[in-house]
């Protein structure tokens, strides 16, 4: 029982990570400073990624991929991000970085066995 409420205790502070993560990122105006959101947050959605692909048994293939996809999409938004050479790659590579969040966090809700 302590262990289900413990899981249940980190998956709420997974969540509302994520929340604050995404809303940060949106509502700061300084761009060292939502610099530093979107490289946190881009790491924690590859993380949840990892998460999902790694908890799910050996036999769900397809739900594996589609965990790794979301941190698949992270790790793009983070190449475009300090690659890109336009001034378009920071609200494109913003909403690249929430979409992952969001949709790993979704994931692991539904996909979690």
């Amino acid at each position: 029982m302590d262990l289900l409420i413990f899981s249940v205790i980190l998956f709420i502070v997974c969540i509302a990570a994520s929340i604050i993560g995404v809303f940060l990122l949106f509502l700061m105006q300084n761009k060292k400073r939502q610099n530093v959101v979107f490289f946190i947050l881009a790491c924690w959605a590859l993380y949840i990624s990892y998460l999902n692909a790694s908890t799910l048994p050996i036999d769900h293939i397809g739900q594996q991929l589609l965990g790794w996809l979301f941190g698949f999409v992270a790790a793009i938004a983070l190449l475009l991000r300090y690659a890109g050479k336009t001034e378009v790659r920071y609200p494109v590579s913003n909403v690249m970085v929430a979409l992952s969040t969001v949709f790993s966090v979704l994931c692991l809700f539904l996909l979690a066995r």
